[in-house]
């Protein structure tokens, strides 16, 4: 057999073994957007796109400083998923809070380690409540540097527990703090 065809079937197993582990009427969504800072020193975020709310960064540790600024921490969401990419939470939009867990990566300017050069970090959900209790899913942010501020997008999916089966796309946002 050669490697095309090892991957093929490899990649044809994990598909089929995650269709079998999301649960019966379960939907999925797949979720992009922005991030803006409210108070970056607090951690507190506003979120637009496919997801719509506060996000709220719950705890954070440094990592490392060298070669790559690195944190890991723990964030919080609390809103709604915009299935109808209408801009506002509606009657049928998922809604509670969603927990994450994060790892940040971030390029610092040398001689000023205030100018990110370029951020990128890692979202697993760890938990939800409300419509978002039992979800699963993993958002990645990017983050970079426009003037004295910074710009960050997301994207990911959110898988629900209940609810229509019918996947869908929606836009969403996300953010991070010096860069996630």
């Amino acid at each position: 057999m050669d490697r095309w065809t090892r991957a093929l079937i490899a990649g044809a197993t994990i598909v089929a073994a995650l269709a079998l582990a999301t649960p019966a009427g379960a939907a999925t969504y797949q979720v992009d957007g922005r991030q803006k800072a409210v108070d970056a020193d607090a951690g507190t975020y506003k979120m637009s796109g496919g997801l719509i709310g506060r996000w709220v960064t719950t705890s954070s540790e440094e990592v490392a400083t060298d070669p790559y600024y690195e944190t890991t921490g723990t964030e919080r969401f609390r809103g709604c998923l915009d299935r109808r990419r209408d801009g506002k939470c509606g009657a049928n939009d998922p809604s509670g809070t969603l927990s994450f867990s994060f790892r940040l990566w971030a390029l610092l300017a040398p001689n000023d380690p205030t100018t990110l050069i370029w951020g990128a970090c890692w979202h697993p959900v760890t938990g939800g409540t409300g419509d978002f209790r039992g979800a699963q899913g993993v958002l990645t942010f990017v983050d970079w540097q426009v003037g004295d501020s910074v710009r960050t997008k997301y994207l990911g999916t959110i898988t629900t527990s209940g609810g229509n089966a019918v996947r869908r796309t929606a836009t969403a946002t996300a953010a991070m703090r010096t860069g996630c």
